[in-house]
C-alpha cells in the first residue's frame, strides 16, 4: 500500500515530522500502531521508530513545500 502525505491525519503528519527528528517519546501506543500498519515506522528496542518510506514521505514532503 502506497501512502501519500495527504491520506494521513494531521497527528500523524506531525508525529512522522518529530520522528524524522529523532525519538518521540510521547507518541501514544494507538498512533504508534497506526504508523506501522500504514508501513511508515517499525517497532525497535527503544521503541517506536520512523522507517525509511517514512523518512522518504516527510523529505519529499518537505522539499516540495519549499519555495522556488
Amino acid at each position: 500500500m502506497t501512502v501519500i502525505w495527504d491520506d494521513l491525519t494531521k497527528e500523524e503528519q506531525t508525529a512522522l515530522k518529530r520522528m524524522n527528528r529523532g525519538p518521540y517519546p510521547s507518541l501514544s501506543k494507538a498512533l504508534a500502531e497506526r504508523l506501522v500498519f500504514l508501513g511508515l515506522a517499525e517497532e525497535r528496542p527503544s521503541g517506536t521508530g520512523i522507517n525509511r518510506a517514512g523518512r522518504e514521505l516527510v523529505i519529499r514532503t518537505l522539499l516540495g513545500a519549499r519555495p522556488d
